[in-house]
């Protein structure tokens, strides 16, 4: 195993569940050509450069690394010991015994109902107007040229999300870092 994770890499362990009742879930999913992590609510997957057998690696052991600025990231390679992290102080991390859940079939396939688009910003920006007490957000959908309606926590704040028009004639191909327009 040999795999090179990155400060942005290393965000989906924000995915992840935070407590160890699923111990899989607990971790990120280290698979051919990507990484995932869930919490039973949410699924997230980042595309990387890696071809492997699968493992689980605990978030724990990742948020103690940090990226080296020769190696680009923190790279992770497998010695007899368990998996080691070149040029750490927390060099061993052992991988996770267990299977992470079949992700795959989760991914809805056909054509969806509409496309809503919203950066990341302004999603940001919205989630700064609620108190942490507020964590219940409904969202409301009519009609993709009409706004999003959302309601939080007990309907004590509502608020819109104006719809973007932009072209859908082609997804957006999320590329990893280092991959060239070609």
């Amino acid at each position: 195993m040999e795999l090179k994770l990155n400060r942005v890499d290393r965000l989906i362990v924000n995915a992840a569940a935070k407590d160890m009742t699923r111990p899989a879930l607990h971790c990120v999913h280290v698979k051919d050509g990507a990484i995932e992590a869930a919490n039973s609510f949410i699924l997230m997957e980042r595309k990387v450069d890696y071809t492997g057998e699968d493992v689980l690696l605990d978030i724990d052991d990742l948020a103690k690394h940090r990226d080296s600025k020769a190696l680009g990231g923190v790279v992770y390679v497998e010695i007899e010991e368990g998996i080691k992290a070149i040029g750490q102080e927390i060099t061993i991390i052992n991988p996770i015994e267990g299977s992470f859940p079949e992700t795959s079939k989760l991914y809805p396939t056909g054509d969806p109902v509409f496309k809503i688009a919203l950066s990341r910003g302004e999603l940001l920006n919205m989630l700064k107007c609620l108190d942490k007490g507020e964590d219940l957000i409904k969202f409301y959908f009519y009609d993709k040229s009409k706004p999003v309606k959302i309601v939080a926590a007990g309907g004590d704040v509502t608020g819109l999300i104006m719809p973007a028009f932009i072209d859908w004639t082609e997804d957006i191909e999320v590329k990893t870092e280092g991959e060239n327009d070609s």
